[in-house]
């Protein structure tokens, strides 16, 4: 982690921020796993338009210095992921940014800290957040079990805001938010958990690491997870958008304007 000077002379960390091992990116490997970060970086930043078409298989090998077998293995990636759509007599060009898996891990990891559409991507999920997580937690306070109360509150009380280490603090908090919907014994809801810890990322890329930014409340997580321990439904839903108001407000002053 270092930290960078912004034009207005205020600091920003620069995070490399990992999700847990259990929810990390299922990207290829080697030479092709390089060639689709490199080619999903160029898209995301806008070397290549949506609508555009692509260079050639040739090119794209020339300029990232892979064989065409991995170019061909990258667009396929990429097309998964929806960035990308290739057909005969269309050649190979960017989609619609609507299109495109915006929830993705790797998607959102590939756009620069200060691009317009990550903070667009950030307002949006934290709008989604405080539609899901509230109500995640009012189920949590039903249904968890005590093993999993216990890790919850162990994962609020490591939360320390006020220390340097923010690859701590985003570890306890992801750790936080996947038990969580563990808690909730919904299978859909469950299935969430990427889609969360990919907007906690986002958050703490363009909330956390600013050090204008207020810090992530650990007293608010703490809370949440004391609610669900007494087995207070209501408490918890209100602990949880509660604590969700910082992120809102962090939003709302970097949403993009039209």
């Amino acid at each position: 982690m270092d930290i960078s000077q912004r034009p207005n002379g205020s600091a920003r960390r620069v995070l490399d921020l990992k999700i847990p091992s259990e929810f990390a990116s299922s990207l290829p490997t080697g030479a092709a796993k390089q060639a689709v970060e490199a080619l999903g970086r160029r898209i995301a930043s806008d070397v290549y338009r949506e609508g555009e078409v692509m260079p050639t298989e040739g090119e794209l090998a020339e300029s990232l210095g892979v064989s065409r077998a991995t170019v061909r293995d990258a667009v396929k990636v990429l097309s998964g992921k929806r960035l990308l759509r290739t057909a005969r007599r269309y050649g190979t060009r960017v989609r619609p940014v609507d299109e495109w898996n915006l929830i993705d891990a790797d998607v959102v990891a590939w756009h620069a800290p200060d691009h317009p559409r990550i903070r667009r991507i950030f307002a949006e999920t934290t709008e989604l957040r405080s539609i899901i997580e509230p109500a995640a937690a009012a189920l949590a306070a039903e249904r968890a079990s005590a093993r999993q109360i216990e890790t919850l509150l162990a994962a609020a009380q490591a939360m320390h805001p006020a220390e340097e280490d923010v690859e701590a603090l985003f570890a306890a908090d992801c750790q936080f938010h996947v038990t969580l919907f563990d808690m909730t014994g919904n299978d859909v809801m469950r299935q969430m958990r990427q889609l969360i810890l990919t907007m906690l990322r986002v958050s703490y890329e363009l909330g956390v690491a600013d050090d204008s930014n207020e810090r992530v409340s650990r007293e608010g997580h703490i809370a949440v997870a004391e609610a669900i321990a007494a087995r207070d439904a209501s408490a918890a839903r209100t602990a949880m958008a509660s604590m969700l108001e910082l992120n809102r407000s962090v939003a709302e002053r970097l949403r993009p304007r039209a």
